[in-house]
């Protein structure tokens, strides 16, 4: 292998410090930079001993002298670093194009897709393939609490990967998943989402089946039943074989389902072949249905179903997915990333059936903050009211950097408060409250009014939300 001098313009991004990792295992020189670096890829970075620059300034690029820059996909024109590198002729790529030659191209790609579940389901995959002895390469965009990483390099065969369907980079605005060769593939769910760069679902589903279309004839494509969009997409675009998964129908199924505080148990079924006593500690029902796709595609691996329940029983799940903080004075603290209306509403109900609560013996709070170019945006405002609906106690946060939006065009807090204040029915029996604030502080102080020993408080965004889980803490 010749070494190679790599510069990664916007490399505190998870991805892109997650591929900087990878470059500097296999033996290149890393160096990169990024207008602002926190915690926790600063830390993961400072460990790897890749020199970080904060924030962009030419003269980075210049004393570097690398042999290929990586553009970050939320690297624009107008970058100074990146006009620097136009402007000189220097070599650039994307992401996904260094993670396609460096690493895909020698291995088989295993690439988890869907609108939901993709992290978690990707990791779930990898840890099987860990624990069965493949050693494989692997690529998430989360931290696995098994590893402690967003990324390993492996001497296996195979890579599993998530399959990103956001754009690549300024040049190149297709997904990244259309790079990642896929020889295994799995699509969760499609449904609309990434408003700033897909107009419709059309255009998602266009985007989908191109990826779908990628799979060869000897590889597999695992696809989810519970959803139509996945289902009958996958049925029109794949030339490979098929293999479908839901909780009660597909070709993997699961029955004798059982909850407790500790974990969820179910029994895998397929064709007359049973698992049986399958444990998880994963929560909710959607996380069965993840499950039954990671099982598909390592039983086509044939992986031995003791290995199988082993790894399944001590996945850890990825930080910040259902990540429960702590518990301190009977109040419970879970930080996640949902931002989708879909994803809010699954996880609210998830984390009510681990915990049991009923009508007086705890409430569901949420603290949302609309991080995401879709979240921030009016578009998904009707469904965010049916699922913050499935809360007891809402409070809505502004949205993260929205000053490029038009005011009509930008999610409305307030709008989505009021009309939380008038539901009546819901599956807890009783009102929602909900309230809108626009600076952390008085909506500390209004929590800390709130707070009562038996909630829940579930904080959700795609970001660090300025720290606020620990602030939470810190008042109760």
């Amino acid at each position: 292998m010749r070494k190679k001098k790599y510069y990664l313009i916007g490399i505190a991004g998870v991805a892109m410090a997650s591929i900087a990792g990878l470059l500097k295992k296999k033996g290149h020189e890393v160096v990169g930079s990024d207008q602002d670096v926190y915690p926790p890829m600063s830390d993961m970075l400072r460990t790897l001993k890749i020199p970080v620059f904060a924030p962009y300034n030419v003269l980075h690029v210049k004393t570097a002298r690398p042999n290929i820059v990586v553009v970050g996909n939320a690297v624009g024109r107008g970058n100074p670093e990146l006009e620097y590198v136009i402007s000189n002729g220097l070599l650039y790529r994307s992401m996904s194009d260094i993670l396609r030659e460096e690493f895909i191209e020698q291995k088989k790609a295993v690439v988890i897709a869907g609108t939901h579940g993709k992290t978690t389901t990707t990791a779930l995959v990898a840890w099987i393939l860990e624990t069965a002895g493949f050693d494989p390469s692997i690529f998430v965009g989360g931290f696995m609490r098994n590893i402690n990483s967003t990324f390993k390099l492996g001497k296996g065969k195979y890579i599993v990967l998530e399959g990103d369907e956001y754009d690549t980079a300024f040049f190149d605005k297709g997904p990244k998943f259309w790079h990642y060769r896929p020889f295994i593939g799995l699509v969760n769910n499609i449904e609309l989402d990434h408003v700033d760069i897909y107009k419709d679902l059309d255009a998602i589903k266009f985007a989908f089946g191109r990826f779908i279309n990628l799979i060869p004839k000897n590889g597999l494509l695992t696809v989810s039943c519970e959803n139509k969009n996945s289902l009958v997409l996958s049925q029109k675009m794949a030339k490979s074989p098929i293999s479908t998964f839901g909780i009660s129908a597909g070709d993997w199924t699961a029955k004798n389902i059982k909850y407790s505080d500790q974990y969820i148990s179910f029994d895998a079924y397929s064709n007359g072949h049973t698992i049986s006593d399958i444990r998880t500690k994963l929560i909710g029902k959607y996380n069965i249905s993840n499950t039954l796709g990671a099982i598909a595609i390592v039983k086509f691996l044939k992986i031995p179903d003791a290995k199988i329940k082993k790894a399944i029983e001590t996945f850890e799940g990825v930080k910040r997915r259902q990540e429960i903080i702590g518990e301190k004075n009977r109040i419970t603290v879970i930080d996640d990333y949902a931002h989708h209306p879909t994803a809010v509403r699954l996880t609210l109900d998830a984390v009510r059936q681990r915990f049991h609560m009923k009508l007086n013996t705890g409430r569901l709070i949420c603290v949302f903050e609309p991080g995401s170019a879709s979240s921030k945006r009016r578009v998904f405002e009707k469904h965010y009211i049916e699922s913050f609906g499935h809360a007891d106690l809402v409070y809505l946060y502004k949205p993260f950097k929205a000053q490029s939006l038009q005011k009509r065009e930008t999610f409305n807090g307030k709008y989505v408060s009021s009309q939380l204040n008038k539901l009546h029915t819901l599956p807890t029996g009783r009102q929602v409250k909900s309230w809108n604030f626009n600076d952390l502080k008085p909506m500390l102080l209004h929590m800390k009014r709130q707070f009562k020993p038996g909630d829940v408080i579930v904080i959700m965004s795609c970001r660090g939300f300025d720290g606020l889980y620990k602030q939470i803490w810190e008042v109760l």
